[in-house]
């Protein structure tokens, strides 16, 4: 029960009320009439009652900074390699500019005014003492501007800190980002091959037998750089029934996917010039690391005279290729590993039939017999 006292004294303050509760700190306040302390004390009850009143009180005590330095120390390594990465850098963005402000003064106002802040401000991303330096020392470093994709990935980390700073850590009672609306993204890009354009860059990737390799499984499978690169490995390769099994994707969920023609040719005569040192599919040139195919592509890109055209454009020309062949929808998200809520129950049954899919278009697009 609330404690109130008349302090006998006219004024703003003459009406003073205690809230004692069990399991929570006391909480007093003064006021000029008893109704409104009668108010107050009622409120803040209700707040013990509902489990709220600890997070005000944290949310008045804690930092923006704060939570994201705990976020940083006991979440980031729960996530994977990209994701990591994202909250790495944006995140610092974030206390940089608004560490130093409690939780409960975090509002959606403020956010967006920051939103804004970091959609207007240039940056520079080049350094003279990179390790693969852009610039030359003593160059000045150009500016960019943020695009809306970049600053709703910046919007998505924070979001994440507030969320679990409210659902685990229980500093706040609601996440002030739900008042924040994403600046509307460009279109996604639509790039892909055409089959002159695909027979320019093929003849190029010729010259570099590591190259070719991966360019001919990227048009294959539909697979990301980081999944043939970074997460493939031999012990994840049947060439016997031409399956790759990519264990670590985006979307976390294993995928397997087939090969056939060309691709698996290539595999097979990769496999008998392996490294036993690595077991990598592409390591590193040295056998350390993995295979930094980044120049080497560009330039074979620039050789096929392709404009604007990038290493993940090879896996919208494989779905494009696919959907050619007659691949149903729930046929491309189970071989490419894009997720929907509509066809994500059918994923598990398309896969299978997804193998002739894929052959019919490596057979058109790639040629080459199965394996030979």
């Amino acid at each position: 029960m609330p404690t109130i006292r008349d302090r006998g004294k006219p004024g703003k303050g003459r009406f003073q009320v205690q809230v004692r509760m069990a399991g929570f700190p006391a909480r007093t306040a003064s006021f000029p009439t008893k109704r409104l302390a009668e108010r107050w004390a009622v409120t803040i009850e209700a707040e013990m009652v509902e489990g709220k009143h600890f997070r005000n009180v944290e949310a008045r005590r804690r930092t923006l900074g704060e939570a994201i330095d705990k976020y940083l120390e006991t979440e980031l390594a729960k996530k994977r390699t990209p994701a990591k990465a994202m909250h790495g850098f944006t995140l610092p963005w974030w206390k940089a500019r608004a560490g130093s402000i409690k939780m409960a003064d975090i509002t959606a106002p403020l956010i967006v005014d920051l939103r804004d802040k970091l959609a207007r401000e240039p940056y520079r991303r080049a350094k003279a003492n990179a390790k693969r330096p852009t610039i030359k020392t003593g160059q000045a470093a150009p500016e960019y501007k943020r695009t809306p994709s970049t600053v709703d990935r910046y919007l998505e980390c924070l979001g994440h800190v507030l969320t679990v700073a409210r659902k685990e850590w229980h500093w706040i009672s609601h996440n002030p980002m739900d008042g924040v609306s994403k600046l509307s993204k460009r279109k996604g890009r639509v790039r892909y091959l055409n089959t002159d354009e695909r027979d320019a860059l093929l003849r190029e990737t010729r010259k570099d037998v590591r190259l070719h390799l991966l360019v001919v499984l990227a048009l294959s499978t539909a697979a990301r750089a980081g999944e043939l690169v970074r997460h493939l490995l031999w012990r994840d390769v049947d060439l016997s029934e031409g399956r790759l099994l990519f264990r670590e994707t985006k979307n976390a969920e294993p995928r397997p996917v087939w090969l056939h023609g060309e691709a698996l040719r290539l595999l097979k005569d990769h496999a008998k010039v392996r490294r036993i040192d690595n077991d990598h599919v592409f390591p590193g040139a040295s056998g350390v690391g993995i295979y930094d195919y980044s120049d080497p592509f560009k330039a074979a890109c620039k050789a096929a005279g392709l404009v604007d055209f990038r290493f993940h454009d090879l896996r919208h020309t494989a779905a494009t290729y696919l959907a050619m062949e007659g691949a149903t929808e729930a046929q491309l998200r189970a071989i490419g590993g894009w997720k929907s809520g509509v066809v994500k129950q059918y994923v598990h049954i398309a896969s299978s039939d997804a193998k002739d899919v894929m052959a019919r278009m490596n057979k058109k697009h790639l040629g080459g017999a199965d394996g030979e």
